[in-house]
């Protein structure tokens, strides 16, 4: 449809947190978008270790926001793993998250096609 505005809004972001002795924390959060859809994925990771009788603790999250289009759809995964007994008790969390949303866009409207027939035969 000409002159039709389709807004399409993907926001991830992600946090990772690790207290104790030694410790590594990484994120990663990234997004497109195109005509027609906009995806977004976010990554976090925490680890600790710390000598005993301490504990280490550990957080990661990821979080998103999708808006626009007919389909959104979204996957999380969280893993938390502690290791409290000997030496050197470890903590480890990992989260991941993935969202995409599509659709209402015409993926052709920048090229300046007549018709919704990719080649004009139809």
């Amino acid at each position: 449809m000409a002159g039709s505005i389709n807004t399409f809004l993907v926001d991830v972001s992600s946090t990772a947190l690790a207290l104790g002795d030694q410790t590594m924390t990484d994120t990663v959060a990234s997004t497109a978008a195109w005509p027609g859809a906009a995806i977004g994925y976010a990554a976090a990771v925490a680890v600790a270790q710390d000598t005993a009788p301490g504990t280490p603790e550990t957080s990661a999250t990821t979080d998103v926001i999708a808006t626009g289009g007919y389909m959104t759809s979204s996957q999380g995964s969280h893993w938390s793993i502690d290791f409290p007994y000997g030496p050197t008790p470890t903590s480890v969390d990992v989260s991941l998250t993935f969202v995409s949303t599509h659709g209402a866009g015409d993926a052709f409207s920048g090229y300046d096609l007549v018709s919704s027939s990719l080649h004009g035969l139809l």
